[in-house]
């Protein structure tokens, strides 16, 4: 199984105050509610994948709190879907394109059953190795209440007018407001750091805290912190070039709540939490009376990033991605662009997407990688372990 990637997947989507939008988004009639049975999802790559039924149509898809229902271009293909409407859209890494949407006669997972809710339309390649074909956005998740148990990977839905009180159960409650699609907002405040609001609910991102970088986030320079330079995130519509910085909180507040030292990521996007910081508790989300209750597990320490080197797909080639500071320092030749032309010995040379997924499921304690340089015919070879290597 691949190792879990550090890079935000899919993020928040931002839309124009149009009251249609609105209207669009908050549409959706559910039909058929068996919520006895607990849902299974499987936690891979710090993201939960769950098995939908798409107007009949069985299919995988991410749970993804902060954007709306996303489905492919080739699923939008197969159900010849007819489009209802187009929106100027950003992406986490504020990419934009016009996007078009569409409406799921019915939209089914577990014992529920939701009838004409609607879905962005977008290429899901950049994710390709996920296999995937959507996304069950907050416009869905909305119309229950939702408790997630990352360790049973288990989540029970309950209905929003429910007598029972599973929020007694989870001892910490963190207030929220909700964009037009229904994802949760949060306020944060890092003493001394900086106070946000709007800071985005997002079970659709792999990181945990991430900051948006600004000349005023002042990151500490203190040991507490590394960098990596490269295509270190991306979102549905691209990846960008930047400078990603990592830094340890010693303690922050999430709605008004205190926390214990956190690793903060900062670089070129919105300000979010995902589940990094999730996985550490038992979740209640609960859109009845806004608020997320925790229930703490096995809390992780707050490390810095143990990866040296990111790589990845990119022009029909592994290429080197982003490079951190530590294998930098060690090692000034390899650049983001350089093509991994083999992996421990194996030829990479020319491999299609679909081999170079099939290398990220491979086992492999360590890595030596063959790199031939952007621009020339220079090589170096380089040997890492694989929690080293983020891919």
């Amino acid at each position: 199984m691949a190792k879990a990637p550090t890079l935000l997947l899919f993020l928040a989507l931002l839309f124009t105050s149009c009251t249609n939008v609105k209207k669009l988004l908050q549409q959706g009639e559910v039909v058929n509610a068996d919520i006895s049975q607990p849902l299974k999802f499987d936690y891979n790559n710090r993201l939960l994948f769950i098995d939908v039924r798409v107007n009949g149509l069985p299919r995988r898809f991410i749970i993804d709190s902060g954007a709306p229902t996303v489905i492919s271009r080739e699923l939008r293909d197969a159900l010849k879907l007819r489009k209802v409407k187009s929106i100027d859209v950003s992406d986490s890494q504020n990419n934009e394109s016009k996007l078009e949407f569409v409406v799921l006669e019915s939209l089914a997972f577990g014992g529920v059953e939701i009838e004409n809710s609607a879905a962005l339309v977008t290429g899901l390649s950049l994710f390709h190795c996920l296999g995937i074909d959507g996304l069950l956005g907050a416009n869905v998740m909305s119309h229950f209440n939702w408790e997630v148990d990352y360790r049973e990977e288990r989540i029970r839905l309950y209905s929003k007018d429910s007598p029972e009180r599973p929020e007694e159960d989870h001892p910490i409650a963190i207030p929220f407001t909700t964009k037009a699609q229904g994802t949760p907002d949060l306020e944060i405040d890092i003493p001394g750091l900086l106070s946000a609001s709007g800071v985005t609910f997002d079970l659709g991102s792999t990181r945990g805290v991430s900051l948006q970088k600004t000349d005023e986030l002042a990151i500490p320079q203190n040991g507490a912190s590394t960098f990596a330079y490269g295509r270190t995130s991306k979102g549905i519509f691209g990846a960008n070039t930047d400078t990603t910085w990592y830094f340890r909180a010693d303690s922050l507040r999430i709605g008004g709540v205190p926390f214990g030292p956190t690793m903060v990521t900062s670089f070129n996007t919105s300000d979010k939490i995902g589940n990094r910081f999730w996985e550490n508790y038992r979740l209640f989300i609960s859109w009845s009376d806004s608020r997320l209750y925790l229930s703490p597990q096995a809390l992780a320490s707050a490390q810095l990033p143990e990866e040296l080197l990111k790589i990845g797909y990119e022009d029909e080639a592994i290429r080197v991605l982003a490079i951190y500071e530590k294998l930098a320092l060690r090692n000034d030749e390899i650049e983001p662009g350089d093509e991994i032309i083999a992996i421990n010995g194996d030829n990479t040379e020319g491999i299609s997407l679909e081999g170079y997924c099939g290398l990220r499921e491979r086992g492999m304690e360590e890595l030596q990688l063959r790199i031939r340089k952007n621009e020339g015919r220079e090589e170096i070879e380089i040997r890492l372990r694989r929690a080293e290597v983020e891919w």
